[in-house]
């Protein structure tokens, strides 16, 4: 960090409040996701001893997670208050900002002023193009939860204007140290949280390492590439839903395309 940056009060105490800002956006968002995944595992109740096991230990695995998403909670409320010391007297602070999350949200704030004022196309869509719709849809294999959560998202993003064909190659863009660093926190609260009983911690560890980080906004649908959008993914859902559906859906469109999304279930077998 420069020492501009450093010893700007100003520029300080407006990082705090963005910081702060994403930690309730990150609060909000989870424990509605969590809440949806435990109604699911209610489905399973009473089916017999397997199925007590199976949906036992995978409750225990929940409650870990949100036991580290409040967690991370917590430590971007703290990075924010040491953020906002740091600029009255930064000499005594620097240490005290934990090293794993200070480099999460620099790396969050540096791809946030990449993105802003980038203009039509990068921040923001185009006005003067008539919405695409693009259909995101169900098929078998994809967990119906984590595709309800994802489509969803996007849904409300779209009727929200905030959904528009990026400008540029998203690879060109990505900071993949961000999405790494924060799979990593995930990993290292679940273990500290869990010490006294290893075996656990690294049965949840090890669930967590086979999700994957997703931008909750696509990055080719205009999504920051910043901590607030991040939100852990099935693999399968991640890679079918922006790999396969949405990307040959926008490819051709003009940059900054306003986008909306549809929802197509497969029926019930």
């Amino acid at each position: 960090m420069s020492d501009t940056v450093r010893n700007d009060k100003d520029l300080h105490d407006r990082l705090a409040d963005r910081i702060t800002s994403q930690a309730d956006e990150h609060e909000s968002g989870a424990r509605p996701h969590l809440r949806r995944s435990r109604a699911g595992l209610g489905r399973t109740r009473g089916r017999g001893s397997m199925a007590a096991a199976v949906e036992g230990g995978a409750e225990k695995i929940l409650r870990a997670i949100e036991e580290a998403e409040e967690q991370l909670h917590k430590h971007l409320h703290d990075v924010s208050k040491g953020v906002r010391i740091m600029g009255e007297n930064h000499a005594r602070n620097d240490k005290n900002i934990e090293t794993m999350l200070n480099g999460i949200v620099d790396r969050s704030r540096t791809q946030d002023g990449i993105r802003d004022g980038g203009g039509i196309g990068k921040d923001r869509p185009d006005p003067t193009k008539d919405a695409h719709d693009v259909t995101l849809e169900w098929k078998p294999g994809m967990p119906k939860q984590a595709f309800e959560r994802k489509a969803k998202a996007l849904q409300r993003l779209g009727e929200e204007g905030q959904l528009f064909k990026y400008k540029g190659k998203t690879e060109d863009y990505r900071d993949k140290e961000i999405t790494k660093k924060y799979k990593g926190a995930l990993e290292a609260l679940i273990r500290r949280n869990h010490k006294d009983d290893p075996e656990f911690a690294e049965e949840a560890a090890v669930a967590a390492r086979k999700m994957q980080p997703d931008h909750v906004n696509e990055l080719q649908t205009g999504g920051p590439d910043a901590w607030r959008n991040l939100r852990m993914l099935d693999r399968t859902t991640n890679f079918e839903i922006g790999t396969q559906q949405i990307r040959p859906q926008i490819r051709d469109l003009p940059d900054g395309n306003p986008i909306r999304i549809d929802i197509k279930w497969w029926p019930d077998d």
